[in-house]
């Protein structure tokens, strides 16, 4: 009975851990999208060529035809993961000094 209650939780804490690396780079990546072109007021934008969003790819920047610079996918899930870090750690920042 252990063991199938061991094997449980690791199945549910592995399938946590890759739902966590599928959706995480989706999250960054639109945060960034929303992020940058705001920030920039719409002189920088994220290429959201079809394909798959991830971490890995080539980080470059380069400029439009229309003059903006555009971000590739990769550096924009980086933004965004960037963006996410420093809103948790002022959360928690935050709620430490509190009290």
């Amino acid at each position: 009975m252990a063991s199938l209650i061991g094997d449980l939780i690791a199945a549910v804490l592995e399938f946590a851990f890759w739902a966590a690396w599928e959706i995480l780079p989706a999250l960054c990546f639109f945060t960034a999208l929303a992020v940058v072109f705001a920030a920039t007021l719409g002189k920088v934008t994220i290429e959201r060529r079809g394909g798959r969003i991830g971490w890995t790819g080539v980080p470059r920047i380069t400029r439009s035809p229309q003059g903006r610079m555009v971000l590739s996918a990769s550096l924009g899930v980086i933004i965004g993961f960037v963006f996410w870090v420093i809103v948790v750690s002022a959360a928690i920042i935050f709620h430490a000094y509190q009290s």
